[in-house]
């Protein structure tokens, strides 16, 4: 529901804060005053088109703000909630910034989005019709979800859905097996052969690394060898640090019961020899067992030159040329298996197939039923509302295509996540013309007619909760005009509905009501919308009746028509 509309510096409006409330909401003023203008700032809201010259003239942006409350609207919530812009109290706030400079911004509470998302929002906001439409229902879309909301087919809707989702990811199962042959000869000859090579090297996962550090060691054996050696004969020879150390071990062991603190300096001595006997005695193993062979060292480097020519074919690292072996093998054994494979993917194609068949003309037969009751109840409605000889129908149609899923009658139809059905909605608005799409109905009276029989009719399919007419009173007067206020009125007890009329008939019939005019403020030209109270509202339905002169006599009709508008 719309609970506010701000608007600032748009066309003639400089500064307006209108507050809107539930029922009927109904808009009237001198013709020029700006009423039109109310809807283009709410179309802007909604994502509309918005041109520089809608700028206020003098001002460098013109800015529009609607507060909108969400409650029951589960749809706005979970695109919201995709979109991850958060909601306090079932708030939303959408706002339009648009700039001299052609450049424009759109938020929706406080987060900046882009126009294609304000306008998948506002589809389940507010319903306009009018001159300036953005009027979801005259888009064919939106006529198979009226229709199935209506017959409350949505349940069978979603499983003809599921069924057409497995359908396409079965087919995208089979059709991943079916290669051209000689690929599939040259696929196996290649995995076969990637097999073959990694599985021969037998690679073991860090061997790399020890392969390295062994090459390394080969390479400077020469250096390794004299260095080691050196170093283990001044440990261990005659003159070495450990005989000089055990020289001092017995020369200090020999006096240490005269002097108690000789004994710490001895410990000192035997705590550094026995790490350097450790010492001594690795080098002399690792001496001892050193190997420059020259045939190691050609093992080694070929065996590296084996690693880095696989790490080239199949991956940077042994552990990721291992994952591909893996996945060679699998492949190779889906490819080896794939007729097999096909053939039973192909008889559970068949079956979902066969439920879908059953499914889907099931719920075609629904939408005609459905149809057929929804014609004549709309029909009645505008019968009601002026436009008797008006035929509405509702087109059912089917898509044929030797490429279609579903085969009947010989005959093979396209299935769409929705069904077998294409739906339209079609108006023949005068006796012996020709059924048209909604979108052609010319007369914007015409228009907002049959939507208010449409809205009357589908009220529990639509989740809109905010409808907008405009124009709705063209071209009716007297009983015509006192029902069209009457549908109004009832369709109103369970929207929001905001009308811009001309019609005393139908403004008697308001739970608010606003005036439109134009006033001249510091030489300028602006509109001003006044919410009226009761003694204001029948002075303004009584110069609707009367025009400008106001009489005693439109007073008391204007009253009479307010109190019988409250009793019904």
């Amino acid at each position: 529901m719309l609970l506010e509309l701000k608007i600032n510096n748009f066309i003639l409006i400089e500064d307006l804060k209108l507050k809107f409330d539930h029922g009927l909401n109904i808009l009237t003023g001198e013709t020029g005053t700006g009423k039109s203008i109310l809807i283009d700032a709410l179309s802007g809201v909604l994502g509309e088109k918005m041109t520089t010259d809608m700028i206020r003239t003098g001002n460098e942006r013109a800015i529009l703000e609607g507060v909108f409350d969400i409650t029951n609207l589960p749809q706005v919530r979970a695109l919201l909630d995709e979109s991850g812009i958060d909601y306090d109290n079932n708030i939303l706030v959408q706002r339009r910034e648009l700039y001299s400079s052609g450049k424009g911004r759109c938020f929706v509470n406080l987060t900046q989005i882009p126009i294609v998302k304000l306008k998948e929002i506002s589809e389940y906001l507010v319903d306009i019709h009018g001159q300036n439409e953005h009027q979801s229902i005259v888009k064919a879309a939106r006529h198979r979800e009226l229709l199935d909301s209506f017959g409350k087919l949505e349940d069978k809707v979603r499983h003809v859905n599921e069924l057409y989702n497995k359908l396409n990811n079965l087919q995208e199962k089979i059709d991943s097996f079916k290669i051209d042959e000689r690929e599939k000869a040259r696929r196996i000859e290649y995995l076969t052969f990637a097999i073959n090579e990694i599985e021969s090297a037998k690679l073991v996962p860090g061997e790399e690394q020890t392969l390295e550090t062994e090459s390394a060691i080969l390479s400077n054996a020469e250096k390794l060898f004299e260095e080691i050696n050196n170093s283990s004969g001044l440990l261990k020879d005659d003159e070495g640090i450990i005989h000089n150390l055990k020289k001092v071990e017995r020369s200090l062991l020999s006096i240490s019961e005269y002097d108690p603190a000789i004994s710490n300096t001895l410990d000192s001595i035997r705590s550094a020899l026995y790490p350097l006997e450790d010492a001594a005695e690795f080098l002399r193993s690792y001496e001892k067992n050193m190997d420059f062979s020259p045939q190691r060292i050609n093992e080694v480097e070929s065996r590296l030159s084996l690693i880095s020519g696989l790490k080239k074919k199949y991956g940077s690292t042994i552990d990721e040329i291992i994952e591909y072996l893996k996945k060679s093998r699998d492949e190779l054994k889906t490819i080896s298996t794939g007729d097999e494979e096909i053939g039973r993917l192909t008889e559970e194609y068949k079956a979902a197939v066969k439920e879908t068949k059953l499914v889907a003309f099931d719920l075609s037969d629904r939408r005609k039923q459905a149809a057929k009751e929804l014609e004549d109840k709309v029909i009645m409605e505008l019968k009601d509302l002026g436009m008797e000889g008006t035929v509405f129908r509702i087109s059912i149609q089917r898509d044929f295509s030797p490429d279609g899923k579903i085969e009947k009658d010989n005959k093979t139809y396209v299935l769409y996540p929705h069904g077998l059905d294409r739906i339209e909605f079609l108006i023949s608005a005068n006796e012996g013309e020709d059924l048209k799409q909604l979108k052609k109905v010319a007369s914007g009276g015409e228009m907002s007619r049959i939507m208010l029989a449409l809205k009357k009719v589908i009220l529990s399919a639509d989740i809109v909760d905010t409808l907008i007419f405009d124009e709705v009173d063209a071209g009716i007067g007297g009983k015509t005009a006192e029902i069209v206020g009457r549908k109004l009125k009832s369709l109103a007890g369970n929207r929001q509905v905001l009308v811009i009329t001309h019609l005393a008939q139908i403004a008697a019939m308001s739970d608010n009501h606003y005036t439109v005019s134009k006033e001249k403020i510091n030489e300028r030209v602006t509109t001003l919308v006044k919410n009226l109270n009761k003694t204001e509202k029948i002075k303004e339905i009584a110069r609707m009746l009367a025009g400008e002169k106001i009489t005693e006599i439109s007073l008391k009709h204007a009253q009479e028509m307010v109190a019988l508008s409250e009793k019904k």
